[in-house]
């Protein structure tokens, strides 16, 4: 993988202005898919409307999940990027868990390769009292960014992110620093997830969202 520094990322983002390294194909592409599916991309967050990118070879990733026990239930979703186009090994940039308690809880993501080598996403998790709304920004640097609900959080100090709805309409959260990158099985990400002190206490709280 390419290791950017602020010049690469200087003469990436100056290529974006040059309408001769632009993707043409790609663009007219983007084009028709929106003329289709306008409606879809204006549901989201930010509207997705299309726009001109110079070249890239670059593939992203978005795994919806459910951690359902007997006493919780939480809708998530991992947002990363593939080794290369070709392989099969996901890197996971963010991982996203909202307490739902339902499992008729609706979650939709949008993961977005035409910022590259920025990965950005957003979506919508609906909760039985409210909607959080989520954009998510990685530079290839190292600094990157969740702001969901108007919380910024910068996830350099973490990229697991825990939302916490509460019956008031507020929320709370805990922010950890592990991933899933961690573990060999997903499930045991899980599993560490449910074991960790924080999130008992709160998962104890008669104040979260039933």
């Amino acid at each position: 993988m390419t290791k950017w520094n602020i010049e690469k990322l200087n003469n990436r983002a100056n290529q974006q202005l040059e309408s001769t390294k632009w993707d043409s194909m790609l663009f007219q592409q983007d084009i028709e898919t929106y003329d289709k599916f306008a409606e879809i991309f204006r549901s989201y967050p930010l509207n997705k409307s299309p726009f001109p990118v110079a070249e890239y070879d670059y593939a992203v990733s978005s795994i919806p999940f459910t951690i359902e026990t007997e006493e919780v239930i939480f809708k998530g979703v991992r947002i990363g990027e593939y080794e290369n186009p070709e392989s099969e090994v996901i890197s996971d940039k963010l991982t996203l868990l909202i307490l739902t308690n339902d499992k008729g809880s609706k979650e939709n993501t949008l993961v977005d390769s035409r910022n590259y080598p920025y990965l950005t996403a957003q979506g919508i998790f609906e909760v039985k009292n409210n909607e959080f709304d989520w954009v998510f920004s990685a530079s290839p640097d190292g600094f990157s960014i969740l702001m969901l609900n108007m919380k910024l959080f910068d996830l350099r100090f973490g990229e697991t992110i825990i939302i916490y709805p509460q019956i008031d309409k507020s929320f709370l959260y805990d922010q950890l620093k592990d991933s899933p990158n961690n573990y060999e099985d997903f499930d045991k990400f899980k599993k560490t997830i449910l074991s960790n002190t924080r999130v008992k206490n709160q998962l104890n709280s008669e104040k979260n969202i039933k």
